[in-house]
């Protein structure tokens, strides 16, 4: 495959653009870096060991996974400062989770009850090789995971006094923020929770006499978090491939480019009013916006109905069977989690295959 033009790949397949993949992660990693805020990106968006060393080898201060088995894949290939942005309680997990520890002893993971500290102290107790290090989750208004802002401080200072437990600080991610489409309203609701975050992270640094770190964001509240007073850190992560619900929203500052794209193939071209093509629901997660057609003008893709295999593609001047097209995926997470393989090309060639070697750990 290497040394093809991407149109010649076999299809439905993701290409990534290199070099604007390097200009997304050049251009998030300046913006923070004015603020003096860190980046720790958050890789469940491109489920790829090779992609988060290159956003360390940018500037990354670590990065972020949901699950205990993509921490431990990180490990495995040497990825440093993970933080797991979702608890970890049961048995197994826990266990899965010490030997993540093991390979990458900087391993932080997140805690919202009193009862999951008390399970993560008796692990680092019993194991007796460090400490672990723990972020206080605070729920931002989802409803998801998290404590609430009332019990926050109390449950810090808890994982604070216990023996075999690091406190690190706390998160909030606001994911109901992210899409807001009017700047404006979305620069509102962020400030006003993450500065209430802050107030807890104050209040916990002048008790305790330590520095403390306050992460969350994405990539639609990147610009804005990164202006508030104690935040220290940001976790975008659709920012390094793009897709079409982040590039519907407005920003004021720093623009990002579609970086990922999908190619997939006409196979069938038999009415006058559509064609059919390979990527369905197997292969394009359907969500309530759609794909962007780029290769070709006046082209719309739908699933209609079309079933798992299947596209449909409607509009002007239609292409023929075997027309190869492309397009920008409107939900890049749980689309890049359907494949095995980013194609990586330089000027439409391909230069590189990488392996989405997270795919799938939902465990």
């Amino acid at each position: 495959m290497i040394g093809r033009h991407k149109f010649q790949l076999d299809t439905p397949c993701l290409v990534i653009d290199k070099d604007k993949l390097m200009h997304n992660l050049k251009t998030m990693q300046h913006f923070a870096s004015q603020y003096d805020k860190n980046v720790r990106p958050h890789a469940k968006t491109h489920k790829c060991s090779k992609l988060a060393a290159l956003q360390l080898e940018s500037g990354a201060c670590g990065i972020c996974v949901t699950k205990v088995s993509e921490a431990l894949e990180l490990a495995k290939n040497n990825i440093c400062g993970i933080l797991i942005t979702s608890p970890i309680v049961t048995d197994y997990k826990l266990s899965q989770l010490q030997k993540v520890v093991d390979l990458a002893p900087d391993t932080m993971v997140v805690c919202d009850q009193l009862k999951n500290l008390e399970q993560l102290n008796a692990l680092a107790q019993m194991t007796r090789s460090r400490n672990i290090d723990v972020i206080i989750d605070i729920d931002a208004g989802i409803g998801r995971t998290g404590t609430d802002f009332e019990s926050a401080f109390d449950l810090a200072s808890s994982a604070y006094n216990m023996p075999f437990i690091t406190l690190k600080g706390i998160q909030c991610y606001a994911g109901h923020f992210q899409h807001i489409t009017d700047k404006d309203e979305r620069a509102n609701a962020s400030k006003a929770l993450l500065q209430k975050a802050a107030s807890i992270k104050h209040r916990l640094e002048k008790m305790l006499g330590i520095s403390l770190i306050q992460t969350g964001s994405g990539t639609g509240t990147y610009e804005i978090d990164c202006q508030i007073d104690g935040v220290t850190e940001i976790q975008p992560g659709s920012y390094t491939v793009m897709d079409k619900e982040y590039l519907d929203i407005d920003y004021t500052s720093a623009h990002f480019l579609p970086a990922m794209t999908m190619l997939s193939t006409v196979i069938s071209a038999n009415h006058q009013e559509h064609v059919t093509v390979d990527a369905g629901l197997k292969a394009l997660y359907k969500d309530p916006t759609k794909p962007k057609i780029i290769s070709h003008n006046e082209l719309y893709y739908d699933w209609d109905y079309f079933g798992d295999e299947h596209g449909k593609l409607t509009g002007t001047n239609l292409p023929q069977n075997g027309d190869v097209i492309e397009m920008i995926v409107p939900h890049c997470d749980p689309t890049i989690n359907l494949f095995d393989h980013f194609y990586i090309t330089e000027n439409d060639i391909v230069v590189d295959i990488w392996l989405i070697d997270l795919r799938g750990k939902s465990q």
